[in-house]
């Protein structure tokens, strides 16, 4: 239903929207009845398409399944690895975005993030974040989610006058990051990093990779689809705090300082799960 919800911002920016899978025209249509989609759901009856893209998800095949298995992968057989394209006007594609399991999914706007197609204020609200030696921007590309979501969390830095951190290189330094830290049921993903510059400090003799200039930090983590985290969500009115730290040390022209970690949170919405 994230699809759904984000449907008519998509069109809005001039991006469009299919779903191909293994069902029926007549599921699909129930399907889309039942929770009200507009979007199109295009079948794929006897996976041709799957298979032609090589999404075929072969752990669902019976032939290899334990025999007490066997009758539910018979049903099950057929359907894809879950992804996402994306194509330009001339049908090309141009990004491709899928997860090692088939029960999660990247959401549109953690998507969004890492085409470099969002920013804090347009999608979500951003806390503002000040320290003696930078400034921040810090969000998440998703304020309500459900197990299976990999979202987005994103710094936008802007080192103070006259500083920088340190970006990962050959060098002692302490590297900026954003570490996730709560809940343990979290599972991070390697932080995305910008491009650096380099800085020449001529009285160690030193060159390192550093930022001076704005840049972002993009931390994704996955919502496992587990049972206890599925009761989680499930309950009314509950929420998901997450935790991180933002880890840098920064240096000016003469002085360099202490290692810093500054704690974040996020308040979340679960969405839940549809089990009909």
């Amino acid at each position: 239903m994230e699809l759904q919800s984000r449907y008519e911002d998509l069109q809005a920016r001039g991006v469009g929207l299919a779903v191909i899978t293994y069902d029926s025209t007549t599921t699909l249509s129930q399907f889309a009845g039942a929770r009200g989609i507009a979007f199109p759901l295009l079948s794929d009856e006897g996976s041709a398409t799957i298979r032609d893209y090589g999404l075929l998800n072969e752990e669902m095949n019976p032939d290899r399944a334990p025999e007490e298995r066997r009758a539910m992968m018979q049903r099950l057989y057929g359907i894809p690895y879950p992804g996402t394209f994306v194509l330009d006007s001339a049908g090309r594609v141009t990004d491709r975005f899928f997860e090692a399991a088939y029960q999660e999914r990247s959401t549109v706007s953690s998507i969004a993030v890492r085409l470099g197609n969002a920013v804090a204020g347009a999608d979500q609200a951003a806390t503002r974040v000040e320290t003696d030696h930078l400034e921040a921007l810090v969000w998440t590309t998703d304020d309500v989610v459900a197990p299976g979501n990999r979202l987005s969390l994103v710094v936008d830095v802007t080192p103070k006058t006259d500083m920088h951190v340190y970006a990962p290189g050959d060098h002692d330094y302490r590297v900026i990051r954003l570490r996730t830290t709560a809940p343990d049921f979290l599972r991070g993903h390697e932080v995305t990093y910008p491009p650096s510059g380099l800085y020449r400090f001529e009285p160690l003799d030193e060159t390192v990779s550093v930022y001076e200039e704005p840049f972002r930090l993009v931390q994704d983590v996955t919502i496992p689809m587990r049972q206890d985290i599925a009761e989680l969500a499930s309950e009314p009115g509950s929420t998901v705090r997450i935790e991180a730290v933002l880890e840098y040390q920064a240096c000016d022209h003469e002085v360099c300082y202490l290692p810093q970690a500054v704690p974040l949170r996020w308040d979340l919405s679960w969405r839940g799960l549809i089990r009909d």
